[in-house]
């Protein structure tokens, strides 16, 4: 690995702000924070992660998309396990009419089988939502 991509892999943005994935730049989600008042740095070498947050927590955010696509997304889940060494690991799981059928299956896979720490969302609004809330809560204290 590049060092420094080992360094942004492993980099905390100060408070108020987040590290984001590059292929979240368009995003509805990053309009909604910039909304809110989230500082927001790009970067194509997270790592597997899509987000960075200032209190040394990292975030996968898995889509209906992923879901409803097949087991794609394990792999991307197993990387993202193995590949965290200092941070809180969570993962963003879109729990919407479509992906509900799957729903039980992805939370035993993310909880039980990685013993990652995961949580629903009904889209990206409530996971900008979420993410407001964990970095303004942070730069506030």
């Amino acid at each position: 690995m590049d060092p420094k991509a080992a360094v942004l892999v492993n980099a905390v943005p100060p408070y108020g702000h987040i590290l984001c994935s590059e292929k979240w730049r368009t995003s509805s989600l990053i309009q909604r924070l910039r909304n809110e008042g989230v500082k927001i740095f790009f970067e194509e070498e997270l790592g597997v992660a899509d987000f960075h947050l200032p209190n040394k927590m990292c975030l996968l955010y898995v889509s209906e998309c992923d879901i409803i696509a097949g087991n794609g997304y394990k792999r991307k889940l197993v990387c993202y396990r193995n590949a965290r060494r200092s941070f809180q690991e969570l993962v963003l799981v879109e729990r919407t009419r479509l992906s509900e059928q799957y729903f039980s299956a992805v939370q035993k896979f993310v909880v039980f089988d990685l013993g990652l720490f995961m949580l629903p969302v009904s889209g990206q609004t409530e996971a900008s939502q979420l993410i407001t809330e964990i970095v303004l809560e942070d730069s506030s204290g």
